[in-house]
C-alpha cells in the first residue's frame, strides 16, 4: 500500500518518457521481426538441416511474438499510469486548497490535523468548516482508493509481462502480436465506493484523469449524469447525450405504432382493443417527447436574459424525471431548487422551467450577483388530487431530494451558497418530510400554496424557524384541506399531510401573494387557477420568492 507521501512525489513525466521509449522499441521490434520471419523457408532448401532451422526459426517467432505483446501492453499500461497519476495529483492540490481555506493541515501520512493554535477566527462559519472537513476526508480516502488501484494495476501488468503471459506465441505476424498486447485493458477505472454519498462521489470524480472521465461518459452517460456530487457541467454533458439517444428511441418507438396504425385502423373490428391500445401508447409517448422538446429548447436557448440551462438528470422511465438548473449551481452565490407537486411529469416540465427562469430573473433583480434556480422533477409525484392526500410519495421521495441537496453542496466551488429548498403544492410535502427526517444543508426553506409538510411547527425542520418562509393566496383552492391541528392531535384524520405553515401556531415567517382568481361561492371563492398564479408577473409573492433567494427578507 501506498502512502500520501508516495503519491506526492510520483513523477508522472518519467512514466511518459518510458511508454515513448517503449513505444519506439516496440515498432522497431515490428519492423524487424517482420523482416526476420521471411527469412524461411528458403525456397529450395529441405532435409535435416532445413528442418532444424526452421524448428529454431519459430521457436525464435514464438518468443519475439510474446515479448513484443508484453512491451506493448507494457506501453499502454505505463501511459495509463502516467495519465492516471495527473488526476490523483489534482485531487491532492484541490485538497490542500481546501484545507488551508479552512485551517487544516494534512500530514504526510493524509491524516487532517487544526493549522490553529486556538479556536478558529470567526469569519469561518463553524458548519462550512465541518462540511469541509468531511470533504477532506472523502477526498483522502478516494485518493489513495485511486493510487491504490494504479499501483496494484501496473504492477500487475509488470508481473505479466515479465512471465510472458501476453499475446499467443502463435500470431501469423508481429505486428498482430503487437496488436494482441494493446488489447489488454491495463489499468482499470476505480469505482466509487459502494453506497456512495455526494462527497464521496465528488472525491471519486475528482482524482479521475481527462482521458478517464471521457471513457465513462462514453461508456456509461446515464450512470454519471444522474450521480449527485459531481460538477454540474460533466452531469449536463452526460445528460445531453443521454436525452438525445432517448429522444431518437422514443420517437422510433412512436413511429412504429403510427405505422401499425395506419395499417389496422378501421379495417376489422377485432383490431379495436389493439387499436385503443396503440394510441394510449402513442399519447403516452407523445407526452414525453413533447417534455424532451421543452428541455432541449430551453438547453438551446441561451442570452436574452436567459442563463445557460444544465440538465442535471434525465430518465424517461414511468412518468420521466429531470433536473434542470437555469445557471450554474458550482459557481452561483444562490442557489435554489424548486420542487414541483400533484400531477408533476416529464410532459408538463415547460411550464416548471418557466417558473424557475422567472424566480431567477427575480433574484436578479432583488440584488443576487450570481443565481442558478433548479427544477427538480426528481420524485414520483402524485398523480392526481386524490393521490395527494397520501404521504407515500413524499416519503418516496425525500432520500433523492436530500441527496441531491447534498450533492449540490459537494460540488459548489469557493465560498459556499446561500442555498434555498422551495416547494409548490405536494412539493411542499415532499420538502418537509425530507427537512424533518435530516439536517438538510439548505439555509431558507419556502413552502407556497402547502396543504401540508408532515409536522406541525417549522422548528421541526432541522433549520432555524425564521428562515422557514410560507404563502398562500386568499383565493387558492389548497385552503379547503387545510385544517388546524389541536394539541391533543385532533384534525390529523381530516389533514393527514400536517397543518398549513401559513398558521401562525406553525411558527415561520410569512409573506403576502396576490388573492388570484376567485372562484365559485360553493368553494368558499376558492380557485384552482389560484393555485397557479403564484408566479405570474406582478405578483408580491415572485418578488418575495426572488428576495429570499437572493438571501434577503421579503418585503
Amino acid at each position: 500500500m501506498v502512502s500520501l507521501a508516495d503519491v506526492r512525489s510520483w513523477n508522472p513525466g518519467v512514466l511518459d518518457e518510458i511508454c515513448s521509449d517503449l513505444q519506439a522499441r516496440v515498432k522497431v521490434l515490428v519492423n524487424e521481426g517482420e523482416d526476420y520471419g521471411k527469412l524461411l523457408p528458403v525456397e529450395g532448401w529441405s532435409g535435416p538441416a532445413a528442418d532444424a532451422a526452421a524448428a529454431q526459426h519459430k521457436t525464435h517467432m514464438q518468443g519475439l511474438d510474446t515479448y513484443v505483446a508484453g512491451a506493448s501492453a507494457l506501453s499502454k499500461a505505463v501511459g495509463q499510469a502516467a495519465d492516471a497519476i495527473l488526476g490523483v495529483q489534482a485531487a491532492i492540490k484541490n485538497a490542500d486548497e481546501l484545507a488551508r481555506k479552512y485551517g487544516y493541515a494534512i500530514t504526510a501520512d493524509g491524516a487532517i490535523t487544526c493549522a490553529y493554535g486556538g479556536n478558529p477566527p470567526p469569519e469561518i462559519n463553524p458548519q462550512d468548516r465541518a462540511h469541509a472537513r468531511q470533504q477532506l476526508a472523502d477526498d483522502l480516502a478516494q485518493i489513495m482508493r485511486t493510487a491504490d488501484d494504479i499501483d496494484s494495476d501496473l504492477a500487475s501488468v509488470l508481473d505479466r509481462a515479465a512471465a510472458g503471459q501476453f499475446g499467443t506465441g502463435n500470431e501469423s505476424t508481429v505486428a498482430a502480436a503487437a496488436a494482441d498486447g494493446l488489447k489488454d485493458p491495463g489499468l482499470t477505472l476505480p469505482e466509487p465506493p459502494a453506497n456512495a454519498t455526494p462527497s464521496q462521489n465528488a472525491a471519486w470524480w475528482a482524482t479521475l484523469s481527462a482521458a478517464g472521465k471521457g471513457i465513462l461518459f462514453r461508456d456509461r452517460p446515464g450512470a454519471i449524469g444522474s450521480m449527485d456530487g459531481l460538477p454540474a457541467v460533466d452531469r449536463d454533458r452526460a445528460n445531453r447525450a443521454v436525452l438525445a439517444q432517448r429522444h431518437a428511441d422514443l420517437q422510433r418507438q412512436r413511429d412504429a405504432i403510427q405505422h401499425r396504425l395506419d395499417q389496422i385502423e378501421g379495417t376489422d373490428p377485432r383490431l379495436m382493443g389493439e387499436v385503443d391500445d396503440l394510441k394510449q401508447q402513442r399519447e403516452t409517448l407523445d407526452g414525453k417527447l413533447k417534455g424532451m422538446d421543452a428541455i432541449q429548447q430551453r438547453l438551446d436557448h441561451q442570452g436574452e436574459g436567459k442563463s445557460p440551462a444544465f440538465l442535471l438528470k434525465f430518465d424517461d422511465a414511468g412518468q420521466g424525471r429531470a433536473i434542470v438548473a437555469m445557471g450554474n449551481p458550482d459557481t452561483a452565490a444562490n442557489v435554489a431548487t424548486y420542487v414541483p407537486g400533484t400531477g408533476s411529469e416529464l410532459s408538463k416540465i415547460e411550464g416548471d422551467l418557466g417558473r424557475s427562469d422567472l424566480m431567477e430573473a427575480a433574484a436578479e433583480k432583488a440584488g443576487s450577483p450570481s443565481t442558478s434556480v433548479i427544477t427538480w422533477q426528481g420524485y414520483d409525484a402524485p398523480p392526481g388530487l386524490i393521490n395527494a392526500a397520501s404521504t407515500s410519495y413524499a416519503d418516496n421521495g425525500k432520500q433523492a431530494l436530500t441527496g441531491f441537496e447534498e450533492g449540490l453542496r459537494a460540488s459548489h466551488q469557493g465560498t459556499p451558497s446561500n442555498n434555498t429548498l422551495l416547494g409548490h403544492s405536494y412539493g411542499t410535502t415532499l420538502v418537509g418530510h425530507a427537512a424533518s427526517s435530516t439536517h438538510l444543508p439548505v439555509d431558507n426553506i419556502v413552502l407556497v400554496a402547502s396543504p401540508g409538510v408532515g409536522v406541525d411547527h417549522a422548528a421541526q425542520l432541522n433549520i432555524p424557524p425564521d428562515h422557514v418562509f410560507s404563502t398562500t393566496a386568499e383565493h387558492d383552492l389548497i385552503n379547503v384541506t387545510n385544517f388546524s391541528r389541536q394539541l391533543d392531535g385532533s384534525g390529523a384524520l381530516l389533514d393527514p399531510l400536517g397543518p398549513s405553515p401559513t398558521d401562525p401556531e406553525f411558527g415561520g415567517k410569512t409573506f403576502q401573494s396576490a388573492p388570484g382568481t376567485e372562484g365559485s361561492w360553493w368553494l368558499d371563492g376558492n380557485s384552482s387557477e389560484a393555485h397557479s398564479q403564484y408566479w405570474d408577473r406582478g405578483n408580491q409573492s415572485l418578488t418575495s420568492m426572488g428576495q429570499i433567494i437572493a438571501g434577503k427578507q421579503p418585503n
